[in-house]
């Protein structure tokens, strides 16, 4: 038997920016037999772009979100529509794995089986819109060798923003290497979602309206091609939170120290998994201090998740147990809006890179 839990939005399709003020912070969820939000999942495991590339169709549905940005106008990012995914979820009986199935329902999610990512959560935009305001940093990132690691992805639209941004389809080749790692727990939704919108954004420059786009090249060579010119290196990378995910998310390197940014929206939702997440973030943190770097973190999340327990205080009480600290840098506080959002900027209090 299923408890249910609505996430509040007004349709299952994916997140539409008219339905935003509509949240009251509930999460639809299906509960398996196993203990909801249980750490114990799928092993962690990277997976290879080019492989990725040559599963998807030469058509895509999209639709479309626009980003302001004080320095860049408004920025465009294209994404796989919802029931585009379906389709192909549909068509293709032999991918029709527990997640990917999961993934045709209208559950938001199912624990330990799906995470719901292939749907926009609202503070994923939130992420992406503060990002846009955050001038110097995108400079830095522009100029300097850095690696960009967004846990639980999904559509990966706060990474899609930065791609705009700082990829664009006519740039000269860089003379320093940027690495972006996209996580999600589920290979399904990297497949279908994260590398797909990805691609849409290589091959769109600059589409404010929803459409369908066929590919007239084989995206498993050229779009590589292209992040080889431009000296960008990606990576897929699935399963759990744990210590492997964190070596595998950000190996050790002979190479010099480079700047890392930690992306994470709508992570802390679950009490089970709260602890897992905060300790591979920390991880993740501590590893580019330890290799001489620095890493910047900003979580995005409501302040409480009805119906499944998690939110903001509780991941802080967490993160100040394992010796982080979390900061304040954006909440709709006072906006009438809702159900508070915020995002925390992350840090390791202790000092100790050694610290677990």
């Amino acid at each position: 038997m299923s408890q249910q839990f609505r996430f509040g939005f007004e349709n299952d399709e994916d997140v539409k920016e008219d339905h935003l003020s509509q949240d009251d912070g509930c999460l639809e969820v299906t509960h398996s037999g196993a203990e909801q939000g249980s750490p114990a999942g799928a092993e962690p495991c990277l997976h290879s772009l080019e492989d990725l590339l040559t599963t998807l169709p030469s058509k895509f549905e999209y639709n479309t979100i626009t980003i302001p940005s004080p320095d860049y106008g408004n920025i465009h990012i294209a994404r796989r529509e919802l029931f585009d995914i379906r389709a192909q979820l549909m068509t293709e009986d032999n991918a029709l794995d527990n997640s990917s199935t999961a993934g045709l329902s209208t559950d938001d999610i199912k624990p330990n089986i799906y995470e719901g990512g292939f749907k926009t959560w609202e503070c994923s935009i939130d992420l992406a819109n503060h990002l846009a305001t955050q001038r110097d940093y995108l400079l830095h990132i522009q100029s300097d060798p850095s690696t960009i690691i967004e846990l639980g992805a999904g559509t990966a639209l706060p990474t899609l923003f930065l791609y705009r941004i700082l990829f664009s389809k006519h740039e000269a080749q860089k003379p320093h290497h940027t690495n972006i790692v996209l996580a999600d727990y589920n290979l399904s939704v990297l497949k279908l979602a994260t590398i797909p919108n990805l691609l849409l954004n290589y091959h769109l420059a600059d589409v404010s309206e929803p459409g369908d786009v066929e590919f007239l090249y084989d995206p498993s060579v050229e779009f590589p091609a292209f992040l080889g010119k431009i000296n960008t290196e990606i990576r897929a990378l699935s399963g759990s939170w744990s210590p492997d995910f964190a070596a595998l998310a950000l190996p050790e390197s002979s190479e010099p120290p480079r700047d890392v940014l930690i992306l994470a929206s709508e992570t802390i939702y679950s009490p089970a998994s709260t602890r897992a997440f905060t300790e591979t973030l920390l991880d993740l943190i501590r590893r580019s201090e330890k290799a001489g770097g620095k890493a910047r973190a900003l979580v995005a999340a409501k302040k409480v998740y009805f119906g499944v327990g998690g939110g903001v205080d509780e991941f802080l009480d967490v993160l100040q147990q394992l010796g982080g600290e979390g900061k304040v840098v954006w909440s709709t506080e006072g906006s009438g809006s809702g159900v508070e959002r915020c995002i925390l900027e992350v840090t390791n209090r202790t000092g100790n890179v050694d610290n677990r």
